[in-house]
């Protein structure tokens, strides 16, 4: 029975501090509430902090190098198949044909180190995932059926390879490719996407630091708590440092996101001329077929709202690197008209010496041309997009904890402030 008293009346004054109207009561229970405030504003402004800075850190760095993965297995694929077709035709010149199957060994070996890398960032049992050992599974099957065309298989072999890369192999590597682009893109997004949280618990704790402030003082007719302007200055640092920060790091990956636009289109222009390039040389080998598949892949290059268009748009008309491009592809593509009349007068060698490079104007060179400026242009993206996502991890480097310790540090000036007010009372 008497154990229970001092537990009755620790009780009793803690209903009384938390209920009373006596001044130093209810001053007390205000500093608990500022305290509070600003502890929630350091927990969401680090949580917040931390989702940002992983978005264009470790996180964001894994997304764009899966991107960058699946986008080059994608090319390395149709890059093979436009080489193995071109060895195919260039199998009378013994020079061309070792070179032009050291290329192709080299792509196969790109794109399979490429699957592997990607393969290793993917997290295991998803739809990506999936299309990895799907296209992993049909690589093996592709390349017998090269080797075969370059033996007993013949030109049969290989355009049942090209067939399986286009039905098959490529559908899932562009699967995957435009599954990571948006994934990366949307990454961007949600970093450079306005605080929101951390801007209402920043603002709504600073008004409640002026709000206490500023009735302290009309009730005592002194001048305001040092300890509470020493907390309101701290929390509105840490508001204008999330503001600074954001605004920089928005401004930066808007850019980096242009950037982004102008790669993939490039990206996209470099596929279709390979697809293009092996259109040209499997209607070589089929003694001349259709060129129907070779103009609809310029089209989707040269034509009004082709890719070309698309990247030029975006970057404006100061691109001396796309205006080289699109010299090239005209260069290429009257290259390939002039391939096309020797095809159509009977000359099926010399149409065969123009596309493996044989002769120095004919196709083979032009598209070694194009494809060379394709390279370099989307070079000059890729390098401007890490240099702008560089720029935005800069901006937001000390987000996570510069802030937060802020607000930490205003939660024990203003119990200061708040506290020794009420410690008057005693």
């Amino acid at each position: 029975m008497v154990a229970t008293v001092p537990v009755r009346l620790r009780t009793a004054r803690l209903r009384t501090a938390v209920t009373s109207h006596e001044t130093p009561n209810r001053l007390w229970r205000t500093a608990v509430l500022l305290v509070l405030a600003c502890f929630a504003t350091a927990l969401v402004s680090t949580l917040v902090g931390w989702t940002k800075q992983d978005a264009v850190g470790v996180g964001g760095a894994r997304l764009a190098a899966l991107d960058t993965d699946t986008a080059q297995l994608y090319r390395s694929l149709n890059e093979a198949d436009a080489t193995a077709s071109s060895g195919t035709v260039a199998s009378t010149t013994s020079g061309s044909s070792a070179a032009m199957r050291a290329r192709y060994d080299d792509h196969i070996a790109r794109a399979s180190q490429r699957l592997v890398h990607a393969a290793g960032l993917l997290p295991p049992g998803g739809r990506d995932a999936a299309e990895i050992v799907r296209i992993a599974a049909q690589l093996p099957r592709y390349t017998a059926l090269v080797e075969s065309g370059r033996g007993s298989g013949g030109p049969h072999a290989l355009a049942s390879a090209s067939a399986l890369l286009r039905t098959t192999i490529l559908p899932a590597a562009d699967r995957l490719r435009h599954a990571q682009a948006a994934a990366l893109a949307a990454n961007y997004r949600a970093a450079s996407a306005v605080p929101v949280w951390v801007l209402v618990v920043m603002v709504g704790t600073l008004l409640g630091i002026g709000y206490v402030a500023r009735a302290e003082r009309r009730r005592t007719n002194r001048v305001l708590s040092p300890g509470l302007l020493v907390a309101a200055a701290l929390v509105a640092i840490g508001l204008l440092w999330w503001l600074v920060a954001s605004l920089v790091a928005d401004i930066r990956l808007a850019s980096a996101r242009e950037h982004n636009e102008v790669a993939a289109a490039l990206d996209n222009a470099r596929v279709v001329t390979l697809q293009a390039r092996a259109s040209e040389t499997l209607g070589l080998i089929d003694q001349g077929g259709s060129d129907q598949e070779y103009r609809a892949a310029m089209t989707r290059l040269l034509g009004p709202n082709g890719l070309l268009s698309t990247a030029v748009a975006k970057t404006g008309d100061d691109a001396p690197a796309l205006a080289a491009v699109e010299v090239a592809a005209i260069d290429w593509q009257n290259a390939h008209r002039q391939l096309r009349a020797l095809v159509d007068s009977g000359n099926l060698q010399g149409a065969k010496d123009s596309a493996i490079g044989a002769d120095p104007q004919g196709s083979g060179p032009a598209f070694d041309r194009l494809n060379a400026t394709l390279a370099d242009a989307l070079g000059i993206e890729q390098t401007a997009l890490a240099i702008d996502v560089r720029r935005a991890e800069t901006a937001l480097s000390g987000i996570t904890d510069g802030p937060a310790l802020l607000a930490l540090l205003a939660a024990v000036a203003a119990a200061f402030g708040v506290g020794r007010r009420a410690w008057e009372y005693r």
